[in-house]
């Protein structure tokens, strides 16, 4: 059986992707995030599948209805955590997820 746990677990890039919408939830978790659009040894393939993962296991949401500004090589406001994403991001950090 397939574990989303363990599968965070033993990438450590999707961790850090996880991690990146986390840190970046912490003033407000119900606003929308600008998708990290380029992290350092991925290619942008990569990352899109790393984003497909994260909204497939329920750790991010995405907002495709309403794009705030348009701008070239960004799409701001797309993704937020979800509340299991960040507990999953606390369990994988080694915190006490609290539900």
């Amino acid at each position: 059986m397939f574990d989303e746990m363990d599968r965070l677990r033993e990438s450590r890039e999707l961790f850090e992707l996880l991690a990146h919408y986390a840190e970046q939830a912490q003033p407000d978790r119900q606003a929308w995030q600008d998708r990290l659009m380029a992290k350092e040894g991925l290619s942008p393939r990569e990352l899109s599948k790393l984003h497909g993962e994260l909204i497939g296991f329920g750790w991010l949401e995405q907002n495709t209805g309403v794009v705030p500004v348009v701008r070239a090589g960004a799409v701001p406001g797309c993704y937020r955590i979800t509340a299991s994403g960040g507990r999953a991001a606390k369990e994988g950090r080694g915190e006490e997820a609290v539900a």
